[in-house]
């Protein structure tokens, strides 16, 4: 868990850095939340005042750099590409059981 948590301190920095930190607030539920308490992407394109599709790729792009950057904090961690595949694979199993 202390990785996800890096992982998404590494991330908002990045966001911060490219002046889009409220934007990252906004979606960072999309990377922690359950999917029971997800905002409507409807709901939350008109308070952003942005699109519903250009909501949608926003939300695609940022859980894929927080998926880059989880995997170049395991492969600090770990001696082969297989290790960090186990690693992520446990680290999402422990993230999602609560």
């Amino acid at each position: 868990e202390a990785l996800a948590t890096t992982g998404l301190e590494r991330l908002s920095a990045d966001y911060k850095s490219e002046g889009k930190e409220k934007l990252f607030n906004e979606l960072r539920i999309f990377l922690t939340g359950c999917a029971g308490t997800l905002p409507a992407y409807a709901e939350l394109a008109v308070h952003l005042d942005i699109t519903e599709s250009t909501l949608r790729s926003h939300v695609t792009r940022l859980r894929a750099r927080y998926r880059e950057v989880l995997r170049a904090e395991v492969r600090r961690t770990v001696e082969t590409e297989a290790e960090v595949d186990e690693e992520l694979h446990e680290l999402l199993r422990v993230l999602t059981e609560g």
